[in-house]
């Protein structure tokens, strides 16, 4: 099981591969930025509906970040979306859309081939 401190290493982790700022996070989640800190430190505890709001805002599964495997969270046109992300021309609110456009994308796969 994951130490509160290896969730929070996770979490960040994450936060800072898609390029969201803590500010960005803590209001989508309806936290205080101080409150991210310390998720992210390993001095909060996240319960089930934060840690699932923010799965949904990082596009993994929630099962994923309590995996204690370093599984690949990402694949490879989640790969290039990251890129675009962490690219610095984009601002949050257009990080979140081309989040959404992805999740279009990839359900649309899925659709196409049932």
């Amino acid at each position: 099981m994951l130490t509160l401190s290896q969730l929070g290493k996770k979490i960040k982790k994450l936060r800072e591969e898609i390029g969201f700022s803590q500010e960005f996070v803590a209001k989508e989640l309806n936290l205080t930025r101080q409150a991210i800190i310390n998720i992210e430190s390993g001095k909060r505890k996240i319960d089930s509906f934060e840690l699932f709001k923010l799965a949904d805002l990082y596009d993994v599964n929630a099962s994923d970040l309590l995996a204690e495997a370093e599984a690949p969270l990402v694949s490879n046109f989640k790969e290039a979306v990251m890129h675009l992300r962490n690219s610095n021309l984009l601002d949050n609110k257009e990080r979140k859309a081309l989040l959404e456009f992805k999740k279009i994308c990839e359900d649309y796969e899925f659709l196409k081939n049932l």
